[in-house]
């Protein structure tokens, strides 16, 4: 039957744990149900290749999917855990719950039942999603290890066109010189900005969509909460790197005002845009003569990288009956049989479907594999409210960056501390 050998080899990983070396058939769960919960149906696709039928007969056990709704999701899988009807439970998790679920308490920490083999091969691929949903020490993600780039990664891409015609410099000849940074981006944004007419308005921008705190922090190689010494997460909005972010975005938007109010790169009004994956089919079809790019790299950055917001994955809930066999059952439907194979021929997928011309996949096919390990999944749903207004602050010049940052570090890090329970 199709994945015995990689079974085997997971009930033999997993002897580490249980004492003695088991088969596949060794992890039968008895006619238990497996209900996987999550606002979307996890098992959908799987169940149509006819792969739940197989994992059902290989474990002994019956899946089933519950779908939620997202706003009460979190409430939900806590009124579970307490009434017990979560002993064989999967949850889906990600950036709306995860954080919210290890504060009530709510989660199994996988490193606690599986060995740090287990995770050996997701650290070489996926370890963006290892360090995303971990917290205190602990790894809450199980199975399903989302790759970078995912759904939400925002690319950066640019009218060729609108460069050529204000006699710009080509982005792909920065990147290639090893000058693709934030002083030349600013240049192209700021040569592209222009009143044609002379009317006081300005009918062409540099960009458009400018999140100062997603786009530019990131491209400066750090994040907004980060783990300090004992593991646990850190408030991080004035790190020298991050104000370093806000007052360079600030300059974009407020001082060289490069940002379109009002979108256009559509349009062709717009020189460069920030474009989700699910955004770059549209811009496949739309007629533009446009490029892609990494985004460009931050004084303090050690690379190129590009923007995540979301991310998600699997967890187990705190009073797992068996999460040594239920590991193993969502392992078989969602670990890849050869992860560095996997992930090689998704970026190439992803270079072939996107790119645009040779120089753009020459550059994401270097790019891609170096991203996949040391990409950012942006943790911004930790912020307090008055982090976020003095962060607004801060780029509208209203106080400096360190002003307004330092300012709530200490509300920052209770409402972090609150929220997770630390």
């Amino acid at each position: 039957m199709k994945n015995v050998v990689r079974i085997i080899a997971i009930a033999v990983m997993l002897s580490m744990l249980i004492g003695s070396v088991a088969l596949a058939a060794e992890f039968d769960l008895g006619g238990k149900t497996i209900t996987v919960v999550a606002a979307v149906d996890k098992l959908e696709g799987l169940r149509e290749e006819g792969r739940v039928a197989e994992a059902e007969q290989l474990f002994n056990c019956k899946l089933e999917s519950l779908v939620l709704p997202v706003d009460t999701i979190v409430e939900s899988m806590v009124t579970r855990l307490i009434s017990g009807d979560s002993e064989y439970d999967v949850w889906g998790i990600d950036n709306d719950n995860f954080f919210a679920l290890v504060g009530r308490d709510a989660l199994l920490p996988i490193n606690s039942v599986l060995p740090a083999e287990y995770f050996d091969e997701a650290r070489k691929y996926a370890e963006p999603a290892i360090r995303h949903f971990s917290a205190g020490g602990n790894i809450y993600v199980v199975s399903s290890f989302e790759t970078l780039p995912n759904g939400a990664t925002s690319w950066l891409a640019f009218n060729k066109d609108i460069l050529a015609a204000e006699g710009l410099p080509d982005p792909y000849d920065l990147y290639e010189a090893g000058e693709w940074n934030w002083d030349n981006f600013r240049n192209l944004l700021v040569g592209a900005t222009k009143d044609f007419d002379g009317d006081g308005t300005m009918d062409q921008y540099g960009i458009q969509g400018m999140s100062v705190w997603a786009y530019i922090v990131c491209s400066n190689g750090t994040n907004l909460f980060v783990p300090g010494p004992d593991g646990k997460l850190k408030y991080n909005w004035n790190s020298p790197e991050v104000l370093e972010a806000i007052a360079f975005g600030g300059q974009l938007v407020n001082i060289d005002r490069v940002n379109s109010p009002s979108g256009g790169f559509d349009q062709g009004t717009v020189a460069f845009a920030y474009q989700a994956t699910w955004q770059l089919d549209g811009l496949k079809t739309s007629g533009m003569n446009y490029g892609l790019i990494p985004f460009p790299k931050g004084p303090s950055a050690d690379g190129h990288t590009m923007y995540t917001g979301f991310c998600g994955g699997l967890g187990l809930p705190r009073n797992s009956a068996d999460p040594v066999a239920i590991a193993a059952v969502m392992d078989y439907l969602f670990l890849p049989q050869d992860f560095e194979a996997y992930l090689n021929e998704r970026n190439w997928t992803q270079i072939n479907d996107y790119c645009p011309d040779r120089r753009s996949a020459a550059i994401f096919a270097e790019f891609l594999p170096e991203f996949n390990k040391t990409g950012q999944i942006l943790n911004y749903s930790l912020t307090a409210d008055e982090v976020w207004n003095a962060y607004v602050a801060a780029r509208d010049g209203q106080k400096t960056p360190a002003e307004a940052m330092n300012e709530v570090a200490a509300q920052g890090q209770a409402y972090l501390d609150a929220l997770l329970g630390q």
